[in-house]
């Protein structure tokens, strides 16, 4: 007991008036720490989510490729179109926020940024949900039909990448609500 009331009488040093330190604060060592700013975690994972979804979708419209006749079914050819819009739009932000989280400086103006991520992003999410069901539906139909053939498993797998890239953005559309929402409060 007597020695959490010591502790408790140590002062503090001089200029450090938030305890664990803050921005700047100084090891035992005498050296300067860097404390990361409280965005920058939120700006590394909707990153890391961006590509991941960037990925899944460019793996989906690849594996599409790769489905002979994939035309020939209206299910297919949108969850292809989706996936390659999905991929050209994914590719856009994560160069400019990849360059944003290296150089510390914004390619576009924070609050134009904001609204682009956020109706792009939910816009994509729902259209890349609505590509993947069809394209399950389309798979449904022809596994009941008996129409199955040798691209059957690589059309699936594509569905499987769409769904995959669609939970991925739709991580990063919460993060971008949370973002948006955040600025508009601050104004």
């Amino acid at each position: 007991m007597q020695q959490v009331e010591e502790q408790a009488n140590i002062p503090r040093p001089p200029g450090r008036d938030v305890e664990g330190g803050g921005a700047g604060a100084m090891t035992p060592e005498g050296k300067e720490r860097k404390v990361a700013a409280p965005g920058d975690s939120m700006k590394k994972w909707v990153f890391i989510c961006r590509s991941c979804a960037l990925v899944a979708a460019f793996l989906s419209f690849i594996l599409m490729v790769f489905v002979s006749d994939f035309t020939q079914a209206e299910g297919f050819s949108y969850l292809f179109s989706m996936a390659v819009l999905t991929t050209v739009y994914m590719a856009v932000q994560v160069g400019f926020k990849g360059h944003e989280l290296r150089t510390k400086k914004d390619v576009i103006s924070p609050k134009v940024s904001v609204w682009i991520d956020y109706s792009g992003d939910q816009f994509l999410a729902y259209m890349l949900f609505s590509s993947a069901s069809v394209g399950a539906t389309t798979c449904n139909f022809i596994r009941s039909a008996g129409l199955e053939g040798p691209g059957f498993g690589v059309a699936a797998a594509s569905v499987s990448m769409s769904f995959f890239a669609f939970f991925c953005l739709a991580f990063t559309s919460i993060f971008s609500a949370y973002r948006l929402f955040t600025v508009l409060s601050n104004s």
